[in-house]
């Protein structure tokens, strides 16, 4: 009778792992399925570190047109009629004065949100460069755009560049001991080959209790991505 009720217990303890197993694999897909169509590779480190690379970019595309004047005067002008004066660089160009049409960057920072800023940059009459989108000024009281600075990058670039962190799961910190969930970085700096740049880096946050921090190097590597920050640095912290 016992050796039967321990069979029973083994049994039941194998379906309880097996249940948390795929609890765990659901939920994995469903964070799958949400993520952007454009899922290129899935990596997973141990001990409770998840992380979700997404290698290529959204193809998003913004249509861009030159500039024959320049000049704060010339600029007003452009942003009366709706456009935004944007230049381009890169290691192999001069800067090209350029314009954009302002609802058309609006739409293209929404779709972008928390993702590295990186798109098609079309010229009228011209090629279409991958790009970066490495400032955007605002005008503190309208809010409305005001300049934009591209970077054009080529294949063979290697390219520094901050690359948003997201927090996947519910700390259990913060579930079961009144904790908070403190962002100590937004973004973490790398170096890497333009192919190579991830669109952002989810990290399961679940297993960190109040006290906990998950550094740098915590995060699981990236084939051909340098992570330029100190490796003690934090990157999300649970305080009480």
């Amino acid at each position: 009778m016992t050796q039967k009720k321990a069979l029973d217990f083994t049994f039941v303890n194998s379906l309880m792992k097996l249940f948390v197993e795929k609890y765990k694999l659901t939920k994995l897909l469903i964070d799958f399925l949400r993520a952007p169509p454009t899922l290129h590779r899935f990596s997973h480190s141990y001990k409770g570190m998840w992380l979700f690379e997404f290698k290529i970019m959204k193809q998003l595309t913004i249509n861009a047109s030159a500039r024959n004047e320049i000049g704060s005067a010339a600029s007003r002008r452009l942003r009366h009629d709706g456009k935004v004066p944007v230049i381009a660089y890169g290691n192999s160009k001069e800067p090209t004065n350029l314009y954009v049409d302002a609802s058309e960057l609006r739409r293209t920072l929404k779709a972008i949100g928390n993702s590295t800023p990186i798109v098609q940059l079309a010229e009228a009459g011209g090629e279409t460069k991958t790009s970066i989108i490495q400032d955007v000024q605002r005008h503190p009281i309208t809010d409305k755009y005001i300049h934009v600075d591209f970077q054009q990058v080529g294949a063979d670039d290697m390219v520094a560049i901050s690359i948003p962190v997201h927090p996947v799961g519910e700390c259990s910190g913060v579930k079961n001991e009144g904790g908070t969930l403190e962002f100590v970085l937004h973004t973490v700096h790398v170096r890497c080959l333009l192919k190579d740049i991830p669109e952002f880096i989810n990290v399961d946050v679940e297993a960190l209790i109040v006290g906990d921090s998950l550094h740098i190097k915590q995060l699981a590597p990236i084939d051909g991505v340098a992570f330029l920050d100190h490796p003690e640095q934090p990157v999300f912290s649970v305080a009480k």
